[in-house]
């Protein structure tokens, strides 16, 4: 809940720092927009975004090591500046990576996600600098390309299709610019993107799994181990 709320807050922040940059006669909507000093909202949504962050750390350690009854005090303390910035940034060099490879036509651009699915995972689970998670998230999916593109087809598309149809629903009920409209779609995401990160988390340990078994000097993470 806590998630969905800090999302929905997130996107309203965003839409009304952007809606200041654009020019005073643009008529467009871009959704529920707070009307505060330029400031005031784009050090909220930095906050609100730092917040976000932590709790997709704690979510993505959760998932990894499959506790299910419990939550390590460990995973909500462990290297967390650390960890926020080096998302922060490999996230930026992620994006601007596949903006590259999109420009250079589709498939360069599909494989520069594929490669890098993963690199949110060494970060948040093994606490690597963006670089090494990268490089490592190359490596695990080097060669499962083609099973990765279908995975994520079969849990994206039919979840995006079902959320955008939800998501019209509440606009034409409520009105787009709402704060009913703005929940009911936060509420909406929120078990999708759980759904799509728990696949993701159980996809990165059967991969690790895999690649160990064929590299046995590589590391790899244990769910038996105290740590996890």
């Amino acid at each position: 809940m806590a998630a969905a709320v800090l999302g929905t807050l997130w996107q309203v922040l965003f839409n009304s720092v952007f809606v200041q940059m654009l020019p005073p006669d643009y008529s467009g909507s871009l959704g529920l927009t707070i009307d505060l000093p330029f400031g005031i909202l784009a050090g909220s949504s930095l906050i609100v975004f730092v917040l976000l962050s932590y709790l997709t750390i704690v979510a993505t350690r959760t998932f990894v090591a499959g506790k299910t009854t419990q939550l390590p005090t460990e995973f909500l303390q462990r290297q967390i500046p650390w960890v926020i910035a080096n998302l922060i940034v490999g996230g930026i060099v992620f994006t601007l990576l596949l903006f590259i490879g999109s420009l250079l036509f589709v498939i360069p651009g599909l494989v520069a996600y594929l490669s890098l699915l993963f690199m949110t995972f060494f970060i948040a689970v093994d606490d690597d600098n963006f670089i090494s998670a990268m490089t490592s998230s190359w490596h695990l999916t080097r060669g499962n390309w083609i099973r990765l593109f279908i995975l994520l087809a079969i849990i994206i598309v039919p979840t995006a299709v079902g959320s955008a149809l939800v998501s019209t629903a509440s606009v034409m009920a409520f009105g787009a610019n709402s704060a009913a409209s703005q929940i009911a779609t936060g509420l909406i995401s929120l078990p999708v993107s759980i759904l799509i990160l728990g696949v993701l988390a159980e996809t990165f340990v059967q991969l690790q799994e895999r690649h160990h078994e064929t590299s046995p000097g590589s590391a790899t993470t244990d769910r038996s181990t105290p740590e996890y």
